[in-house]
């Protein structure tokens, strides 16, 4: 059976939204056509790809990380999976700003990963991992 875990969308992706909504919005207001429309596709892609970012832990042993229509899914052999890295990054005070996981698999190859829930993606991924 089919598992899916959603994106946890992280504050600077809010930020890159205000910014690119300001952005469209400025270029609206000063006439800027091309401008405005480059924003707004931009914007419209951004936001789909936040909205549709998913991994999907399958029946059959693999992991399909999908970024949304606009990308093209990757899919994880999860018997190539080697390691689970926690990973935080921009510490300020002693606290992460920043976290995600980093899945090493094949070949030295890697993939980022920001499920909402962490703790039972990991538990998923090592129990499918000791079924097969």
């Amino acid at each position: 059976m089919d598992k899916i875990f959603h994106a946890r969308i992280h504050f600077s992706m809010y930020l890159f939204l205000v910014l690119l909504t300001a952005g469209t919005c400025l270029s609206f207001w000063h006439h800027m056509g091309i401008c405005a429309a480059i924003t707004l596709v931009l914007l419209v892609v951004v936001v789909e790809r936040i909205i549709h970012t998913t991994y999907t832990l399958t029946g059959d042993g693999r992991l399909i990380v999908s970024y949304g229509r606009f990308s093209r899914p990757r899919v994880i052999p999860l018997k190539s999976l080697r390691r689970i890295e926690r990973c935080r990054r921009m510490r300020i005070a002693g606290k992460s700003l920043y976290s995600y996981l980093l899945l090493v698999y094949g070949e030295e190859k890697h993939v980022a990963v920001m499920p909402v829930k962490e703790e039972e993606f990991i538990a998923e991924v090592t129990r499918r991992r000791k079924a097969q």
